[in-house]
């Protein structure tokens, strides 16, 4: 199971700042200048999660995964919305990019925290190498800008891929109860209060989706000012 997660939590990650740079490339134009910013501002964000992963963050790899993804959810979904929030207050456009940019970083070091995390719970399963974590998540970085690219924001628009998104990345945390067992007893309460917690965002999420072409056009009419 945790190969899987980590192929769907890269995907998921990937495909959120993919999301965002598309969005700064709408609000302030040069494609190329945003994506090149985005992913160089991801990578460094990714980094720098994975350096302050240590500690008891690590030594409670399940609980701390379930705070990631409830975080990423809820970040990652309402994205966008903040994004055309801050638009359609007509707050100066360096606001906008600042704003933009720092879900970039958020969502890069939350990210960050799932490698060495999903490393953790690898190596209490003595059967295989935690080096597959590792090729794992770059096949589902690839597959999510594939997928981006192609499927996604070409078919669904980028509203709809905000939350679908996010939708995976609540099903992939409410996974998670696949690893009660590596809890000790003091941490079953709080565990079950995250698995609620991840409940409630994942149904909030769904209902977003249903109603993602209703958002698309409410966002859309916030941006052209209508």
């Amino acid at each position: 199971m945790i190969n899987i997660f980590t192929v769907v939590l890269a995907f998921c990650s990937i495909v959120y700042e993919l999301l965002l740079g598309q969005a700064l490339s709408a609000f302030l134009g040069n494609t190329v200048l945003r994506y090149s910013v985005t992913i160089g501002l991801y990578m460094l964000s990714l980094g720098i999660g994975s350096l302050i992963a240590e500690g008891r963050i690590v030594r409670s790899p399940v609980i701390s995964l379930l705070w990631v993804e409830i975080l990423l959810s809820l970040i990652g979904g309402s994205s966008l919305g903040i994004l055309f929030l801050v638009n359609a207050l007509e707050l100066s456009i360096g606001v906008v990019s600042f704003t933009a940019h720092c879900l970039i970083v958020i969502i890069g070091i939350l990210s960050g925290f799932e490698l060495p995390l999903l490393m953790r719970l690898k190596s209490l399963d003595k059967s295989e190498s935690e080096s597959m974590i590792l090729g794992l998540n770059y096949l589902g970085a690839f597959i999510g800008t594939i997928t981006f690219a192609f499927v996604l924001y070409p078919i669904i628009g980028l509203v709809a891929t905000a939350f679908t998104t996010a939708f995976l990345n609540s099903l992939v945390g409410l996974g998670f109860v696949s690893q009660a067992d590596r809890l000790d007893q003091s941490s079953i309460f709080f565990y079950r209060v995250l698995l609620g917690l991840q409940t409630i965002v994942l149904t909030a999420i769904g209902i977003c989706l249903i109603r993602s072409d209703q958002l698309s056009e409410l966002f859309l009419r916030s941006y052209l000012g209508l």
